[in-house]
């Protein structure tokens, strides 16, 4: 795009130094047409309106890989830049109502470095499609490579906890099958003691009735033997008194078999008729001091 000087009567470039349509394009400065009150014309300014839809068309499209793509189209993006969307015409003669035309003129140019400026840096610094596909490229391979290692990584982890989920369960298995059996022999050592236990407890048993007989079987025997002691002393008592008694009685009577008797005087005789009761019979002897 160029922009007509009217004091001069030259045309000033605004495309980049580099650009190729820049280069190939190279035409000698013509006059340009001229209105009939002087100021000049540009020829088929390009317009905003169509500079913003061919770059809205331009868009990213999807790759087959599902990564967004940068591709553009290069002769658009060339005319994108050979064409800026400035309408320089415009600007110029809005500077021109407010300020001096070498002012204007001076803003111009000062516009149209700052595009230049602006337009090379981002040739320099932006990323072209090559770069974007490399990018994209490499952004695809991270990515498969990240989802390979996350795969992996998740399978080692799958794997590692499945191992270790077997080893606990083989752990909790061995301490219950370990715990049935400590439970089982614990109740039958407890059985065990109760047993004993209560066989100790039915022998103390047995043994207090056993000592309890053989107290009640001696106290018996001891009552016995008081009782058959008491009869003998009884009879020994009995037998001494009946012993004492007849031998005081044997004494006694030969005390009075052995004391002499003194006679009696004879009574007178008288001459009496003697009765058949008179008649007495004949006793013998010691009989009468005996009933005496």
């Amino acid at each position: 795009m160029r922009v007509v000087d009217p004091s001069t009567s030259r045309s000033i470039s605004l495309a980049h130094p580099g650009d190729p349509l820049n280069q190939s394009d190279r035409i000698p400065p013509q006059s340009p047409p001229q209105a009939p009150n002087g100021e000049p014309i540009v020829v088929n300014p390009p317009p905003a309106e169509d500079y913003l839809a061919s770059t809205l068309s331009e868009g990213t499209s999807p790759s087959t890989s599902g990564v967004p793509s940068t591709r553009v189209n290069t002769a658009s993006n060339m005319s994108s830049y050979a064409s800026p969307p400035f309408d320089t015409h415009a600007f110029f003669v809005a500077l021109e109502k407010t300020f001096p035309t070498p002012t204007a003129r001076s803003l111009m140019r000062a516009t149209r470095a700052l595009l230049v400026d602006r337009v090379g840096r981002v040739r320099r610094e932006g990323l072209n499609v090559k770069d974007l596909d490399n990018q994209a490229y490499l952004f695809r391979a991270a990515l498969a490579e990240l989802r390979a290692e996350f795969t992996m990584n998740s399978n080692n982890d799958s794997a590692a906890m499945r191992t270790a989920t077997s080893a606990l369960r083989r752990e909790v298995d061995r301490l219950d099958i370990k715990m049935k059996e400590d439970l089982a022999a614990l109740k039958h050592e407890i059985q065990m003691e109760l047993d004993s236990r209560k066989n100790e407890a039915k022998s103390e048993f047995k043994q207090q009735d056993i000592s309890i007989e053989e107290l009640m079987n001696k106290a018996v025997v001891n009552i016995s033997d008081l009782r058959s002691d008491v009869e003998e002393i009884k009879w020994d008592n009995t037998r001494r008194a009946v012993v004492t008694l007849g031998a005081f009685l044997v004494v006694i009577v030969i005390s009075m078999e052995l004391r002499p008797k003194p006679k009696p005087p004879p009574p007178p005789i008288q001459s009496y008729p003697l009765s058949a009761k008179d008649v007495k019979q004949p006793q013998p002897e010691g009989l009468d001091d005996w009933a005496t």
